[in-house]
């Protein structure tokens, strides 16, 4: 028999449809062991799934893409679990890109089918000795207006609203605010000059629900890249209707390429960096490929 943990993220309200599926999972014979864990603060979710790797046969994060990055980077690559996702996000763009759903029947049956793939990850490190950046990401790592957003929601962190209006207020506020870097690229794909986004993505979607990356696939042992340089803001959310669409934007600042390996530079001031919507810090860093990796429950 199997055991399984969920690590749930406590700061969103709990709900009937949660507590319906960890009654499914606590009353099925498959399991010896079922235990739901909330997390408390920020950084618990990697702690938890440091603390259970050992311990469980399925690891299941309960949450957004900033949950399940956590609980990446809380797990021992080398280990034999195998890590889900039930999706109880804001933004849900992982889960968006690999049709996941929010059912206790469809996560039970992926794991009674054994429905699994060994997937890739994406990981960030710094380049610079006196910063501590080393994150692994399974979505995407996006430098420069990702990265401002992502800082701005940290920075006026109000739990009087909800994740899509911080994060339409974090827009609006780069609108105005942000100043786009000169960063130089050297890598597997090269390229100095101003830049609105460097998204490096395993998957598609970002930014609720913007597909920014329609190639991507994460078994592909690929990362894929959008690079958006020196284009305005009103040129950008002008196309936002076709990226939601997943149509690759003609348009000369514009580049699309695939990578392994890169190392981004800024050329004047640090370029703020996020990965999977969570704010990490700040270049030079070089982000690779991290091929099958990660056993992952997928339809």
């Amino acid at each position: 028999m199997k055991r399984i943990i969920f690590i749930v993220n406590g700061a969103k309200k709990q709900s009937k449809t949660l507590s319906g599926i960890f009654h499914v999972f606590s009353k099925s014979n498959f399991f010896s062991k079922v235990e739901v864990i909330l997390t408390q603060y920020p950084g618990h979710a990697k702690e938890l799934a440091i603390e259970s790797v050992s311990k469980f046969d399925y690891m299941i994060a309960v949450g957004g893409d900033g949950t399940l990055n956590e609980v990446i980077n809380g797990i021992d690559l080398s280990s034999d679990i195998i890590v889900g996702l039930l999706p109880y996000g804001t933004g849900n763009d992982f889960s968006r890109g690999q049709n996941l759903q929010l059912d206790a029947h469809f996560l039970l049956n992926l794991i009674i089918n054994n429905c699994y793939k060994t997937i890739d990850i994406g990981w960030v490190k710094s380049l610079k000795k006196d910063t501590s950046i080393n994150r692994k990401f399974i979505n995407i790592a996006d430098i420069g207006l990702g990265g401002y957003i992502s800082q701005t929601i940290l920075k006026n962190n109000n739990n009087f609203f909800s994740g899509k209006i911080k994060y339409a207020q974090a827009i609006l506020k780069g609108m105005v605010q942000y100043s786009k870097p000169i960063l130089k690229v050297e890598g597997d794909f090269k390229y100095q000059g101003k830049v609105l986004t460097l998204a490096v993505c395993n998957s598609k979607y970002f930014g609720y629900g913007l597909c920014i990356a329609p190639k991507a696939d994460i078994q592909d042992e690929i990362l894929n890249i959008t690079c958006i340089g020196n284009v305005s803001l009103w040129d950008y959310f002008k196309n936002i209707s076709n990226i939601k669409k997943g149509k690759i934007i003609n348009h000369t600042e514009v580049n699309y390429t695939t990578i392994k390996c890169l190392n981004v530079f800024h050329v004047d001031e640090p370029c703020p960096i996020e990965c999977d919507g969570e704010f990490i810090g700040y270049t030079p860093v070089t982000i690779q490929i991290l091929p099958k990796q990660l056993k992952f429950l997928l339809p």
